[in-house]
């Protein structure tokens, strides 16, 4: 079922299968921001990573010499999510445990998921709950495409990611399958922005680590307009579009990272992942402003 939050600027629209944002709708300008799904390119819209982050390689792991088969960035885009408060500004949805997913994963959980509209800014928090008596071991992130050129009248070339601040970040290093290489490389030194180009991604998405910014922005060079995220706290961010036409691109804040490419899949040894003490919780938020 999709759901809406609005206020005069905004309209942000949320399906509750996944608990995924749907829509991002400037109101003043007529634009929808939001990347919209599309079969030939990418199906998703902005789908939640639970609980991890990137390929499991072979597509399986290993808790308490159990093997667990799962696919691309765990399962919380798969089921129905429970809506627990609405008002006109703001909606929280809450996903737990069930029968299938202890066949995929073997804890208890409960995820909250909560989108809060303010002015032209949204705000969206995952907080992770463990009600089990021992600990519990997962990953977290976003995974948001957001929809470009934002008119007719530009093309590809005319945006930049651009970075709060000079950065010198390094890239954390794939193979062809999507797992990391156990290399990194500096990616640029002092520099804020990264131009896009339709090749850009060519070689699938880049990891970049030890970013200062607490913001990534898609600039429209010309006109200055642009979406700002919010990234603060994040140790990842993955940034990801399709190889040969860039429609959209993801800005994807993480905590967690694929398998490596030697792993022997044990779990709790997996790159980025968090443990959670019985009865705790953890949380983590981004922001989009338009």
């Amino acid at each position: 079922m999709i759901y809406t939050i609005e206020n005069d600027l905004l309209r942000i629209q949320i399906n509750s299968h996944g608990a995924e944002l749907w829509s991002i709708f400037d109101k003043k300008g007529g634009v929808e921001h939001l990347w919209q799904g599309d079969e030939a390119y990418w199906p998703k819209r902005a789908p939640i990573l639970f609980p991890y982050c990137g390929r499991l390689k072979d597509k399986r792991y290993f808790l308490d010499n159990k093997e667990y088969e799962s696919g691309i960035h765990g399962f919380a885009g798969h089921y129905d999510h429970a809506v627990t408060f609405q008002n006109g500004k703001s909606i929280a949805f809450l996903f737990e445990d069930n029968e299938e997913t202890r066949k995929v994963y073997p804890y208890k959980f409960r995820l909250y998921s909560v989108f809060e509209l303010s002015g032209i800014k949204l705000t969206q928090t995952l907080k992770v709950e463990n009600p089990n008596a021992g600990d519990m071991y997962f990953s977290l992130g976003f995974h948001t495409g957001y929809k470009l050129p934002f008119d007719e009248r530009h093309t590809i070339e005319d945006y930049s990611i651009v970075f709060d601040t000079d950065e010198t970040p390094y890239e954390i290093m794939c193979n062809s399958s999507g797992l990391l290489s156990g290399e990194k490389r500096l990616y640029f030194e002092n520099k804020r922005s990264i131009p896009l180009h339709n090749r850009l991604f060519a070689n699938d998405s880049f990891i970049l680590a030890g970013l200062k910014s607490d913001h990534v922005s898609i600039v429209e060079k010309d006109t200055g307009k642009a979406i700002r995220v919010g990234i603060k706290g994040f140790p990842y961010t993955v940034f990801w579009s399709t190889p040969d036409e860039v429609k959209f691109v993801c800005i994807e804040p993480w905590y967690g990272l694929p398998d490596m490419h030697d792993t022997d899949g044990d779990f709790r040894k997996k790159p980025g992942i968090l443990k959670l003490s019985p009865c705790q919780s953890f949380s983590c938020q981004q922001t989009i402003d338009i």
